[in-house]
């Protein structure tokens, strides 16, 4: 009797010694194969670097995604340090335009005086870029501005389907915006009646001296801000990414080892705390 009873026992231990025993092997095998693999540098370098070279992307966009709380950090830190340097150290910026209107030539039809009215403010358009302009304006008011400063200063614009040239003068004092949009507009007239043979234009508005700055746009420089710290946190998480080899799954520990993993142990972070607590209860 105790040896009918002993060989039932027998056989489920000589199976759990089986499949030991063969999970060993396995595990002898794939080392064996790591070992030769080792021995050739060509293929294992390019095993290398296929592996290096590939990047997971959904992997990259949920750890971006559970590092959101820095993306939104740098965004408001980037959007109060910008708006804080244009609220305090951004020059405003005074904008005044004079307008003139473009005749075409005297006895000409209406239909002939408005296609030649069309090109010719696009003609007078270029009249603004000559240095004699620039330098007839240095004249009318005494300065002595470069060309390239005040062709910086200034621009002119053709509203679309109509006759009128606007002459728009940006600078940091007001009451010399005006001055030289007006100038413009007159050493302009003076030009173009004396190099052109068509009739002067006229002037259709003077530039009055504004009362508000308009340069300094504080919600442009929050929305550099804003796009700076996404960037750059941006950056820098994705560079951490890619720098961190460390093997996070069991498929990397097959990859890069060459090992099988044989569990799994789950990480409960209500468990690891309850266990400290309890732990610190326990101390006396």
């Amino acid at each position: 009797m105790r040896s009918e009873r002993s060989e039932p026992e027998r056989i489920p231990k000589d199976e759990n010694r089986s499949a030991e025993a063969q999970l060993f092997a396995e595990i002898l095998n794939r080392m064996d194969d790591k070992s030769r693999q080792a021995q050739q540098p060509g293929q294992g370098t390019g095993n290398a670097q296929q592996a290096e070279r590939t990047i997971d992307l959904v992997e990259l966009f949920y750890y971006l995604l559970s590092k959101l709380h820095f993306i939104v950090l740098g965004m408001v830190l980037g959007a109060l340090l910008l708006g804080f340097y244009a609220s305090s150290n951004a020059v405003p910026i005074y904008t005044a335009t004079s307008k003139l209107y473009i005749m075409g030539q005297t006895g000409a039809n209406i239909i002939a005086d408005l296609q030649i009215g069309s090109v010719l403010t696009m003609d007078y358009q270029e009249v603004f870029k000559t240095w004699e302009v620039h330098q007839m304006v240095n004249e009318l008011l005494g300065l002595e501005y470069s060309y390239s400063r005040l062709q910086s200063m200034l621009s002119v614009d053709n509203p679309e389907d109509t006759r009128v040239l606007y002459i728009t003068i940006r600078d940091t004092d007001a009451q010399r915006a005006a001055d030289i949009a007006n100038a413009y507009a007159t050493a302009a007239k003076k030009f173009i009646t004396q190099t052109m043979d068509t009739d002067e234009p006229s002037t259709f508005s003077i530039a009055l001296v504004p009362g508000v700055a308009g340069g300094t746009n504080v919600t442009g420089y929050i929305i550099r801000g804003i796009l700076l710290g996404t960037v750059l946190v941006g950056g820098i998480l994705v560079l951490i990414f890619l720098l961190d080899n460390r093997p996070k799954s069991p498929e990397d520990i097959m990859r890069c080892a060459n090992i099988p993993t044989l569990a799994v142990i789950p990480r409960h972070t209500e468990l690891s705390g309850d266990k400290q607590h309890r732990r610190k209860a326990v101390r006396p």
